[in-house]
């Protein structure tokens, strides 16, 4: 890994581990004391606040640009509620394997949306899809995936899918909600705007609400349990059958994700700035001190770049030993809320 791609994973790791603290402590205490309003609040502070003061403290980058602020075209955003829909029910499929997977297991799953439930549906729909569809977004498919560009398209994409499913600090959900956030990354990073994104997550949360008021309302306690009671032989014969739904729809949404390009741009000439910005800071390669000093054979000077090599070797260890602190505490943190959902689920 170079120097540049160490600094990067670094500024990532930092704010990412900054977001998990503040949406742990302060994003709590502001749901505790205002509810809703508490909730919207923090996304704000969080996922929008933090975003723009790290594009523009820290990356030093112009925000549009560095967080791909661009319109699509009626044909993208027509590809991206397809996406969403097939995003949405991939993720419900492999969900409802996990689900059933807990049962067999001997857990029962939690209600994770009570507070937009009790809220009612139009409420709900604003705070619990719309407010971290923007919110969220701008992020991880804005700030994250930009700031990961060193590291290389791939793996941009996998990290910011792995980080915004451990942000939801839950083991079970982890699996969907990781090649979620992939699938929204990999049409953002191709696209070149952040909207694909936001639209898929809108549908996602919003899809999801929608039923969850549906089946509040209409189902029975009488026709829940009933579906509790199915012998084992049809219940893991149904999660293999959803399983091949699930990689099978996923499969389509990746590849239609995929195929996502700055022609799907509402104005496709803006793509030129994206892919200028990327070639900004990359310079003319120059020798190496080393290969100078041998050159011209002084002795001052091969002194100086032997005094230059050890200052980069300590600069990339400070940098190795920084992001596995980082990494090290965030991983920590993602642990003792599993341990605490594990004990929720198995109690």
């Amino acid at each position: 890994m170079t120097t540049r791609q160490q600094v990067a994973l670094l500024r990532v790791l930092a704010f990412y581990l900054t977001a998990l603290v503040l949406l742990l402590v302060a994003g709590s205490a502001l749901q505790y004391t205002l509810g809703l309003a508490g909730v919207v609040v923090s996304q704000l502070l969080i996922f929008v606040a933090l975003p723009l003061v790290f594009t523009l403290a820290v990356e030093k980058r112009p925000v549009r640009p560095f967080l791909r602020l661009r319109m699509l075209s009626l044909r993208g955003v027509g590809r991206a509620v397809v996406l969403g829909l097939i995003g949405w029910l991939a993720a419900q499929l492999m969900g409802a394997v996990l689900v059933l997977l807990v049962q067999q297991m001997g857990g029962q799953m939690v209600q994770t949306y009570q507070i937009l439930l009790d809220a009612g549906s139009t409420l709900a729909l604003l705070v619990g899809a719309l407010v971290p569809a923007f919110c969220e977004e701008l992020s991880f498919r804005g700030y994250v995936l930009g700031a990961l560009r060193p590291l290389g398209p791939g793996a941009a994409v996998v990290l910011t899918g792995l980080l915004f499913g451990a942000l939801h600090l839950s083991l079970v959900r982890l699996i969907p909600l990781t090649l979620l956030g992939m699938l929204w990354a990999l049409a953002v990073q191709r696209s070149g705007s952040i909207l694909p994104g936001m639209i898929m997550h809108l549908i996602n949360n919003g899809t999801a609400l929608l039923l969850t008021f549906f089946v509040q309302d209409r189902a029975t306690p009488a026709e829940l349990q009933g579906l509790e009671m199915l012998p084992d032989t049809a219940v893991w014969g149904s999660m293999m059958m959803l399983t091949l739904a699930a990689a099978g729809l996923s499969a389509l949404a990746y590849s239609l994700a995929a195929g996502f390009s700055p022609r799907h741009l509402a104005r496709p000439v803006e793509a030129e700035v994206e892919w200028d910005w990327q070639a900004e800071g990359r310079t003319e390669p120059v020798p190496a001190p080393e290969a100078l000093a041998a050159a011209d054979g002084d002795v001052e000077l091969q002194r100086l770049a032997a005094e230059l090599a050890v200052l980069r070797r300590r600069r990339r260890r400070m940098l190795s030993a920084a992001s596995l602190l980082t990494g090290g505490l965030t991983l920590s943190i993602y642990l003792w809320a599993v341990l605490q959902e594990l004990a929720t689920v198995f109690g």
